[in-house]
């Protein structure tokens, strides 16, 4: 088990991040059905319109940080949303420009993607943005390198560890605070037309699930990042669980409950092994070996 060094003495950590992806996914899979699925863009609608000051409101409540991932477009479409997040000091992070996934740009079309998405919330905050996650959690060989060109600082998008770590790119590192798929709430609740054959997860199963990731990842003092969407979670019988979520961990001793900013920060100030590993990133393509 590594001893990674949590500061002031917290023991583990904990990030709640939900990606306001809002209408733009439909648009970008499925261009033609959105044309005629209005009960599905509505329903993606309900988190930049009302689920999102929901989920504020609870940060607020318990005076914890979030992290939020926009598309550029939802961002564009939903500026009202946008802003209240930003006036309530939470971080803002790239997600595509129109909830693309990487492995499906061409080099052209993913720059052009940066380019928009970096535009859509620089007009926003003035800032630039230094958070990125990919849509689906999927990159391609370019991103990371893509990535450090337009001034991103940390990814939360692959799954190669419970603790962040630096990704080597040629002679540059990039932060990866990872993820993991049993830590997202789409993957329980998330019900649309594309997925409809998957039955939606009981509640208390998904929590316990969830409280087990929580006390799995504290006892090795590792980083528990949850992944959720307003159009999701955002719904009140959902977001209830998440509140006993945020219960335990402030319950939880030297649970440092952190945005995504504040670890990259934290990280970046820290990146000598052993305190932070480098990992090279796996062969795109299969290596021969000589047996």
């Amino acid at each position: 088990m590594r001893n990674f060094l949590w500061p002031d003495g917290h023991k583990a950590c904990m990030c709640l991040t939900w990606d306001m992806d809002g209408e733009a996914a439909m648009y970008f899979r499925n261009p033609e059905e959105a044309r005629n699925q209005l009960s599905e863009l509505v329903q993606r609608s309900y988190g930049p319109n009302v689920g999102i000051y929901k989920i504020l409101d609870l940060l607020e409540k318990y005076g914890i940080p979030g992290t939020f991932y926009i598309p550029g477009y939802t961002a564009n479409l939903h500026p009202e949303a946008v802003k209240e997040i930003l006036e309530r000091k939470h971080p803002i992070g790239l997600h595509g420009y129109m909830h693309e996934t990487m492995d499906r740009l061409s080099e052209e079309g993913e720059r052009a993607m940066f380019e928009l998405s970096l535009k859509s919330l620089k007009r926003l905050s003035g800032k630039q943005p230094i958070l990125f996650r990919s849509p689906s959690f999927e990159l391609n060989r370019r991103t990371p390198e893509l990535l450090l060109d337009n001034g991103v600082q940390s990814d939360s998008s692959l799954m190669g560890d419970d603790y962040p770590y630096l990704m080597r790119v040629g002679n540059r590192r990039l932060l990866e605070i990872p993820v993991q798929w049993t830590l997202d709430d789409f993957e329980f609740w998330g019900h649309t037309k594309s997925n409809r054959q998957k039955p939606i997860a009981d509640i208390e199963s998904t929590y316990r699930m969830w409280k087990g990731e929580l006390q799995s990842l504290y006892r090795l003092g590792g980083c528990f990042v949850l992944t959720m969407h307003p159009f999701v979670s955002g719904r009140s019988v959902y977001l209830d669980a998440v509140e006993r979520l945020i219960k335990l961990g402030l319950e939880t001793p030297g649970l440092w409950i952190a945005s995504m900013k504040e670890v990259t920060d934290y990280c970046l100030k820290n990146t000598d092994e052993p305190f932070m590993l480098t990992r090279d990133l796996p062969s795109c393509e299969p290596i021969n070996f000589d047996l």
